[in-house]
Parts: C-alpha cells; structure tokens; sequence
C-alpha cells in the first residue's frame, strides 16, 4: 500500500488504495499501521457510498452510535434539516480534540465530503505527539506531573469561544456541563506515543496550579501547539475521505465557511480493532448508558 506525504507534521495520501473494494485481515492491519505512524490518512477521487464508508471506519474500531434515526453524523452547512446533525459547521471552531471533556477522548474520526463547493474553508490539523517531543526541555519539566481539567457545556453549540469554568453561567441545567481531568502528557491506548494534551476550546485550567500561575502556562503551550509550522491545512475536494488519531492530533476550522456548500459524513470509533480483539474505549463525553438511552454523540468535528 504506497502513501505519499502530506505535510512534514502528518498525514499521508493512500494513492493506490479503493475504498470501494472490501480489504482483507492483512490490509486492515496494515491501514491501521499507517494510521498510527502518521495519525491521518487520506482517500481521494473516488465515489463510493455510505457503505463504503461505513465499511472503512469498520477497519479501524467499532463505530460510535450514530445521532438517534441517522446512518451517521453531519457537519454540515446545508439550510434544510439534515438527519444527524452534529454541527452546522459554519462558524470558526477552536482548536480541539473531540470528547476530551470525557474520560475516554475518541480514538479516531473520518469525514466524507459528500457535497462540496471548491474552495470551502479548510480543516486545520497539528500533530500534539509532535508537539510534545519538541517541546523545550524548561516546559516539559514543569508539566511532568501536571494535569489539565477539560469541559464542555453539551446544551450549547459553541465553537468560537472556549470553555472555562470560570466563566459558566450560574444557573446551567444540571448534568449538561461535561468535564474531566487528564494528565498534560498524556499517553494516548493505541498507540506507543505520548500527547500534549491541552486545547485552547476545551481545556477550562490546570488542576494543581493557581488559576493566573496555570493560565499563563497554558498560554505558553498554546503558543507552542498553535505555530504554522506544526499545522497542516487540509483543503477540501469533492469525495475527500479522511482519518485521523483524535488524540494525537488536535483540529480546527480557522473561520466561518460562508455560503459554499460543505456537507461532510462523519464517522467516530468507539474501541480500537488489535490482533488479540476489539479494545473496548467507548468514546463519548458522556456516561455510556446516557449515549446509548439518547442515540447521540457529543463530540465537535
């Protein structure tokens, strides 16, 4: 299977791959290889279906429930009433790993551009194992033992603007506000690496420092995470179908779409295909009895 590089961060192109065409255990194994080498792959130019789709992400893990009476999720800027919205996907949307307010961040994610404009606005990745690895020897001492408390408010759809406690209204409906507390450095099950596990939508503060200590620091690491030369900008064409590690990349749409049409499928795993079996890491923000009584996943894409 030959792949040619996106980015000197991530990602590879499959140019020899139809994902039309069932795989075998062999090509399964090696798809997943690829995927934690280079944490995002990349099918282009071919028409498939849903089932094609659907039979892609099988390769990966089980696949998380879709939203209830959908065959998958949807960002989407489409103006009549799609099944499975998860998002509109219009405006700009914060740098983020999808469920990090949960206790199991999802493992991965793929997108179908099912009906596009040319020249939509792009999906922005960076590589947080990267990241981490080059972080200055000064700042990956100081978050050794540190760890981060991440949230989210589910009854709001909010991209362009973080979540932090601090600044939560008052009189918020009990059990919608989400949130969980990770290592900063945090070693992702699938995969021998560990992540700068901090965001700039989802990340509230640091668990053990003073707020404006823990603040400052977090902006140091967001400087680092965000320079251009850690992003890679994925520019959308029709038929587009991406992959990639939730957790060892983070992802983010740099402005509002505008008036093109950007209709994307969107899959999630819920566990981790091994040699020895299905690794069960169920992958919503949520307790797993809730998402399976309400048929829906909170996760932003």
């Amino acid at each position: 299977m030959r792949g040619k590089p996106l980015s000197d961060m991530l990602g590879i192109e499959l140019i020899d791959f139809d994902i039309t065409r069932p795989c075998g255990p062999e090509e399964q194994a090696e798809l997943r290889h690829l995927f934690c080498e280079h944490h995002f792959l990349l099918i282009r130019g071919q028409k498939l279906t849903d089932e094609d789709h659907d039979r892609f992400g099988k390769y990966f893990g089980p696949l998380s429930l879709p939203p209830k009476g959908a065959d998958a999720g949807y960002v989407t800027n489409k103006e009549e009433q799609v099944v499975g919205r998860l998002g509109t996907g219009t405006d700009m949307l914060l740098w983020h790993a999808d469920g990090a307010y949960g206790p199991h961040p999802g493992i991965g994610t793929s997108l179908w551009a099912k009906e596009l404009t040319p020249g939509t606005t792009p999906t922005l990745f960076l590589n947080a194992v990267r990241a981490l690895e080059t972080l200055p020897p000064r700042l990956r001492a100081r978050i050794g033992t540190l760890s981060a408390v991440h949230m989210r408010d589910t009854g709001i759809v909010r991209t362009a603007q973080p979540f932090r406690d601090s600044a939560q209204p008052q009189n918020v409906e009990a059990g919608l506000v989400r949130s969980y507390q990770h290592p900063i450095i945090y070693r992702p099950p699938h995969i021998d690496a560990q992540v700068l596990y901090v965001n700039e939508l989802m990340t509230s503060h640091i668990a053990e420092l003073p707020r404006e200590e823990g603040e400052a620091l977090l902006q140091e690491l967001f400087n680092h995470l965000y320079a251009d030369h850690n992003v890679y900008s994925h520019e959308w064409q029709l038929n587009d179908v991406i992959i990639w590690d939730n957790i060892a990349l983070q992802h983010c749409r740099p402005k509002a779409v505008g008036s093109g049409q950007r209709h994307l499928r969107r899959l999630s795993l819920d566990g981790w295909n091994t040699e020895g079996g299905v690794m069960k890491w169920y992958a919503t923000g949520m307790p797993r009895d809730l998402a399976l009584m309400e048929g829906r996943d909170l996760a932003i894409a």
